[in-house]
């Protein structure tokens, strides 16, 4: 067999002669059209896993981050609790005081050489902006009536946005949790905290936006489909959670 390949290329002037015969190539050409074909096949399949795979791996990060924002909130809520448990009122707190008195973990916001930027923006898990204010509930709007406070949050998906509101943040005095309000980001986060503390201050008129403990009309935790129509954003929805 050997003997007649050497012959057989010795005759035809070379091996890169031989390639281009028709007879190797006859031998050769089901061999590849079947090889071509198994490749493709990987291919499609390899692209099908990978499509699936992104898809899981958005969807795995996104409950991610929506567990830390939970667990954020949860924290900066308690932690402001206590801080302020010998006042009558949370005059004063803001996004700069908060981190100042170490209520806002620090992976929210920046560390510059050890020195803690006070003024710089809260970060969400979501890279959404976060704004800490004093609050009136159920009571006179005068500085010396800031009985509660709240925590906003904006450039929160949909996805995730339906999982907080559907959270149970508490219901009982020990939790402190009052009401919570979702919608789609329409303003700066700290303009909507603003205007949302002002329009409820004396009356938590619950809304398809609101939702509060006990209410007889959308009651906390809020059911998946009232939290499905109040967050409209696909992208960016904003959450505010108010506290006593």
């Amino acid at each position: 067999m050997i003997v007649e390949l050497s012959d057989r290329l010795i005759k035809k002037g070379g091996f890169i002669f031989y390639l281009l015969s028709g007879e190797f190539n006859m031998k050769n050409e089901n061999q590849y059209g079947r090889s071509m074909i198994e490749m493709l096949g990987v291919l499609a399949i390899v692209g099908v896993l990978s499509v699936g795979g992104i898809a899981g791996y958005s969807k795995a990060m996104n409950k991610f981050k929506t567990n830390k924002i939970i667990d954020q909130i949860t924290m900066i809520s308690t932690n402001i609790r206590t801080l302020y448990s010998g006042q009558r009122t949370y005059k004063g707190l803001s996004n700069a005081m908060a981190i100042a008195t170490g209520c806002v973990p620090s992976e929210m916001y920046e560390v510059s050489e050890g020195t803690i930027e006070a003024d710089h923006p809260i970060i969400n898990a979501f890279s959404g902006n976060v704004a800490i204010i004093p609050a009136w509930y159920k009571t006179t709007m005068t500085e010396n009536h800031l009985n509660a406070f709240m925590i906003g949050l904006d450039g929160i998906p949909r996805s995730s946005c339906v999982a907080l509101a559907t959270t149970d943040w508490g219901g009982d005095v020990g939790s402190g949790f009052a009401a919570i309000y979702v919608g789609a980001t329409e303003d700066d986060i700290t303009q909507t905290i603003s205007s949302f503390n002002t329009e409820y201050a004396t009356e938590i008129a619950t809304s398809v936006n609101l939702a509060a403990p006990g209410d007889a009309n959308y009651p906390t935790p809020m059911s998946v489909i009232h939290a499905q129509q109040a967050c409209s954003s696909d992208t960016d929805n904003s959450i505010i959670i108010a506290y006593i």
